[in-house]
């Protein structure tokens, strides 16, 4: 009896055991349920963020593709917009140069004055990398003549592995060196009289094609108006402006480089025969001139000059000599006469604070000098001394335009790249001949000039 009750304890036990085995083994699988359908919810939410990371990785490749994405580039201390693939640049600039004279005058009256020598906007930039542009106007012109570099540049060819570029629009003709660099970056602050006069003269609407090697540069251009003239009467046609030039560089390097170069030029009047050859004395307030040729009659002329640009670290020399030989003059006092007027300058400048301008060997010009330590840096700026002499000559035969000898002294201060602040003094030497013979004036001239 005792036996029995025990045994049935027993199974009692064995059947709860079992009971409770059971429920924790349900309560497992429940558990390992969970934790699967956890698993794989943490899985599924994995893969649609790696889906999603993969889909915009897709959408910026297909826009870098497409050039869609646009940057801020900063080149040479201005501002511009990029697509990332390069393709397209653009830039919005411009300048204002403020001028003011005071002129100590000998015979002839010169107001003394100031105004903006210029004030221009300009949008330039690059299209599908091998095209590019630019157009700019200044409003101290008017209507049309308003309009400086307007045209478009293709830079696709490469013969021999050279640079082939092609432009075609409002532009100078490849013609001399003073007359190509930018007013921004000369010397001084209007070009050596013989320069102005005898050099390229204004832009002409036009063709250009320079071809550029490693160290030598070939341009050739054919152009007719000046934007803003008119046929009248007495000029019934535009003229047709032939001009090349070609330079070489036996020294091209960083600070230090040698420009050697000629130009010639050929203008047909095409019936726009009346000429009249006269010149400011490196001033621009005052429109006095202290020789002038007068009017004549002649078909056109050929233009020639040779240039020689040095630049040793912070010091710079700037040469050239022009000759202008015109047809055989109709009428008047030089009838049947081939007057040939000459002019040239030298002109030099030293950084005392040891900078180099910039050289572009493909354009054979000198950009702004970067400041080593600017005024926003706690410096003071690159400042540069500048001396020069010019002489141009306008009397040939029974022409008596004069002679006048020229010298000009002059400081430039820039206290950042872009800025520049210009004091020169200018003296006539000498006026020989023509209708201001032995008018000696001099003047004090100041500039004030923002570029961005």
């Amino acid at each position: 009896m005792k036996n029995y009750e025990i045994n049935e304890c027993s199974g009692v036990a064995k059947l709860t055991a079992f009971a409770l085995g059971g429920l924790l083994l349900t309560a497992n699988i429940q558990a390992a349920h969970a934790a699967e359908e956890d698993l794989a919810e943490r899985v599924r939410a994995l893969e649609e963020a790696l889906a999603a990371v993969k889909a915009e990785a897709q959408a910026a490749q297909a826009s870098k593709r497409a050039g869609n994405i646009v940057t801020v580039q900063e080149r040479g201390g201005r501002m511009q917009l990029a697509t990332e693939d390069g393709n397209f640049t653009f830039r919005i600039g411009g300048r204002l140069l403020m001028d003011t004279s005071w002129y100590d005058t000998d015979l002839s009256p010169m107001g003394s004055g100031t105004k903006f020598r210029q004030a221009r906007l300009e949008a330039s930039g690059t299209l599908y990398k091998d095209w590019s542009y630019v157009f700019q106007y200044d409003f101290t012109g008017s209507g049309e003549s308003g309009i400086k570099d307007a045209y478009l540049g293709y830079h696709g060819f490469k013969p021999a592995d050279n640079q082939l570029s092609l432009y075609l629009g409002n532009q100078f003709q490849p013609f001399g060196f003073q007359g190509q660099q930018s007013p921004k970056y000369t010397m001084f602050m209007e070009q050596p009289t013989s320069s102005l006069l005898l050099g390229a003269g204004e832009r002409r609407l036009g063709g250009r094609s320079d071809l550029i090697g490693s160290n030598w540069r070939w341009s050739f251009g054919a152009a007719q108006a000046v934007l803003g003239t008119r046929a009248s009467e007495a000029n019934r046609s535009d003229p047709v402006d032939l001009a090349t030039q070609f330079t070489f560089n036996p020294i091209q390097e960083r600070g230090h480089v040698l420009n050697l170069g000629a130009s010639l030029r050929h203008q047909s009047s095409n019936g726009s025969d009346a000429h009249r050859q006269r010149t400011r004395p490196q001033t621009h307030i005052s429109s006095f001139r202290p020789v002038d040729t007068g009017s004549f009659i002649s078909d056109g002329f050929i233009g020639a000059g040779v240039q020689a640009i040095y630049q040793r670290g912070p010091f710079e020399l700037e040469s050239e000599y022009f000759q202008q030989k015109y047809d055989q003059v109709q009428g008047g006092l030089a009838d049947g006469e081939k007057p040939e007027f000459t002019g040239g300058y030298v002109q030099a400048g030293y950084f005392l604070t040891g900078e180099s301008r910039a050289y572009d060997a493909g354009r054979g010009l000198f950009a702004a000098p970067t400041p080593a330590r600017s005024l926003s840096q706690g410096g003071i700026g690159a400042w540069q001394l500048a001396g020069g002499y010019s002489t141009v000559d306008l009397t040939d035969g029974s022409i008596d335009g004069g002679k006048i000898d020229m010298l000009m002294l002059g400081v430039n201060w820039y206290p950042e790249q872009r800025l520049r602040f210009s004091l020169e003094y200018g003296n006539v030497l000498k006026v020989d001949g023509g209708p201001n013979n032995g008018d000696e004036p001099s003047f004090v001239q100041a500039r004030a000039q923002v570029e961005w």
